[in-house]
């Protein structure tokens, strides 16, 4: 003993464990007791705990003389604290006589003046929480025994437990008043736990609590679970199997038996649903207990079968399939299926570690190859052709998409999906089909031009009207010919570059179509009638199929087009109108079922385009009977996200 009434180290002890026990002192009290009986013991002026916080310590308890102990809640810079050294120390840090002991220049020394220090770390839920410190101004005349460092440990592991205690009471008191505030801690906690709790008497098994989620589990009520054996609530052929089970032992959470064999829980029904248990035992009211948590683990059983089954998928597909991965430099292949063996002749070992450019070949194209990279480094998706290089050097054409995948957290990407597909047959049947129509557009154009002027030249040199009547009517069908292959190439112009879906002023696209059309029919007067501001959600292929139709319309008639936009709450409805002779009723159907039939050919292929533009952008096609010929389009508004989930719920309501 350091002075009179200081209590040796077994007394020491036993009031440090009876004051952590004691229910009626708060946190700060029994901190500030447990320092008291420590400084004393030691024969130190003051002690404090200080609460760690990386450039920080904080004190949150403290006691001893005035003028040198530090008021609770004082801030102290971290590297002017002996307790950095604790922090990083491995046992207690204790300094007798600090310049003696090489403490004079050190930082904390200089900063306090303290001549004697003994240091211990504080662990909460296993993290360092901070440190149990005992100074003084002078120094000690003999060193810290191993009895006084040991004591300062168990003051600061007591203190750690108090303030785990605490804060877990804190926890569970806000979670019952958010959750439950007029029931029992008890039966808030077991009634809003996520997973199903069953609490059995250790020496029977008989069931003596239970929650709802364990009625919902197992299909009996909470009534009905009472008194019942849990060895009730497990297949009958592995009874004893799970006797040894719900005996052992070690606490631990499991989802099969050693072996293998899933767990599960026999409903009422007969049925076995497949579980995760956790068991151990507590101590309630002096009787042993089992507590059991159950979870199902069907779902979790489902997505196994789900990922097996995309797994197969994805290596019994055609194509080729490979996952890179993105944190690793050169973005290497570790996964390549058999669809990617067949499409490239590399097997998985040849592409794993690689990144996928060792396909190209001299004849890969550098800006497809440049398009690429952006992809990848700006992580967007990108799907391409290029030419690439089979094992054995033979060229193919990939049509290639990559992909990124997001990490779980949905912040960074963490792999990059290839997808390679062999087009090769495509691309030679695309430039075979590419070249016949050149080839015929122009010799059609050509020859039809040549058939125009012969049919001329017999008109000029005729005064037979009915010949004269044949050679205008040789001379207008070489015309329209013509006309056809100005269209498909018109058409397939468009085709080949078309522009994302976006909104589009529809009488913008209307005045540009006119605009082009005024020079080609200089007698015909276009009329346009439109709200302010009417807008749909298309591609450039939609003034394609409005040139169409008026230019339809100009050659029908010598006098007025007339183009009508309108709008509701869902659509743009357009409407072009001559007062020609009408559609025949053959080219009606075609326009409107946006086919040919084996009986039913519509010689304006144009109007048959109009069709397949209006509906690949989600509209649709009217020929309404009346004088003249009228054509309806009606096309989707533009939608923002509170009105596209609204059309969603309103989806959704009808088919409930």
């Amino acid at each position: 003993m350091t002075d009179q009434g200081t209590p040796d180290g077994e007394r020491l002890r036993a009031q440090l464990y009876e004051l952590v026990d004691e229910q009626d002192l708060s946190l700060n009290e029994t901190q500030r007791q447990a320092l008291e009986l420590g400084r004393r013991y030691l024969g130190v002026e003051t002690a404090h705990i200080q609460r760690h916080d990386g450039e920080t310590h904080e004190v949150i308890a403290s006691v001893g003389t005035a003028d040198v102990a530090i008021p609770e809640g004082t801030t102290l810079d971290s590297a002017t604290t002996y307790c950095r050294r604790t922090i990083e120390a491995a046992t207690p840090v204790a300094v007798s006589n600090a310049p003696e002991e090489g403490w004079e220049t050190d930082p904390a020394y200089e900063e306090h003046g303290w001549d004697c220090y003994l240091g211990t770390k504080v662990f909460v839920d296993g993290d360092i929480y901070g440190t149990v410190c005992f100074v003084s101004e002078t120094a000690r005349g003999t060193d810290f025994s191993s009895e006084e460092k040991a004591v300062a440990e168990l003051i600061a592991r007591l203190l750690g437990r108090a303030i785990e205690a605490a804060e877990y009471e804190d926890r569970l008191e806000r979670t019952i008043k958010q959750k439950r505030q007029s029931e029992e801690k008890y039966e808030a906690l077991l009634q809003l736990a996520p997973d199903a709790i069953l609490i059995a008497d250790a020496n029977t098994g008989e069931i003596q609590t239970a929650n709802n989620k364990a009625a919902s589990l197992t299909g009996y009520t909470v009534d009905e679970l009472h008194g019942k054996s849990v060895l009730d609530l497990h297949p009958p052929d592995d009874r004893e199997r799970y006797v040894e089970l719900l005996d052992a032992e070690v606490t631990q959470i499991r989802d099969e038996f050693d072996d293998g064999t899933p767990l599960y829980i026999t409903r009422a029904d007969g049925t076995d649903v497949p579980i995760e248990l956790g068991i151990s035992e507590i101590q309630f009211d002096d009787e042993r207990l089992r507590l059991g948590i159950i979870r199902d683990i069907s779902g979790r059983k489902a997505r196994k079968r789900d990922i097996r089954l995309k797994d197969r998928a994805m290596e019994e597909s055609t194509v080729g399939i490979t996952i890179a991965d993105a944190s690793q430099a050169d973005r290497p292949i570790i996964y390549a299926n058999r669809g990617f063996e067949e499409v490239t002749g590399y097997s998985m070992g040849q592409a794993m570690g690689r990144n996928c450019r060792f396909l190209q070949g001299e004849g890969t194209d550098d800006e497809t190859v440049a398009d690429i990279r952006a992809a990848i480094e700006n992580e967007e998706m990108i799907q391409t052709q290029l030419l690439n290089y089979r094992a054995n050097g033979m060229p193919f054409w990939n049509k290639l998409t990559i992909a990124p995948v997001l990490g779980a957290d949905g912040d960074e990407v963490t792999h990059y999906v290839g997808i390679q597909d062999d087009i090769t047959a495509q691309k030679r049947r695309e430039r075979l089909i590419e070249v016949l129509d050149r080839v015929l557009r122009h010799n059609l154009r050509n020859d039809m031009n040549v058939i125009g002027g012969f049919a001329d030249v017999i008109a000029a040199r005729t005064d037979d009207d009915e010949i004269v009547e044949i050679a205008e009517k040789i001379d207008q069908t070489a015309t329209g010919l013509v006309s056809l292959t100005e269209t498909v190439r018109r058409f397939e112009t468009e085709m080949n570059d078309p522009k994302p879906l976006a909104p589009r002023d529809v009488v913008a696209d209307i005045d540009v179509v006119i605009e082009e059309l005024r020079d080609a029919y200089p007698d015909t007067t276009f009329t346009v009638t439109a709200a302010d501001e009417v807008t749909v959600r298309a591609t450039n292929q939609l003034r394609v199929a409005l040139r169409e139709l008026a230019d339809n319309a100009a050659k029908h008639t010598d006098t007025e087009v007339e183009l009508a936009v309108t709008a509701d709450d869902e659509t743009i409805t357009i409407e072009v109108h001559d007062s020609g002779p009408g559609l025949p009723e053959s080219e009606r159907r075609v326009l409107e079922a946006g086919r040919e039939t084996p009986l039913e050919h519509g010689s304006g292929l144009g109007l048959w385009l109009v069709n397949w533009i209006v509906t690949s952008l989600g509209g649709e096609v009217a020929a309404p009977h009346g004088p003249g010929a009228t054509v309806r389009l009606r096309l989707p508004k533009p939608v923002d996200g509170v009105e596209r989930d609204r059309r969603r719920s309103a989806f959704s309501n009808t088919i409930e």
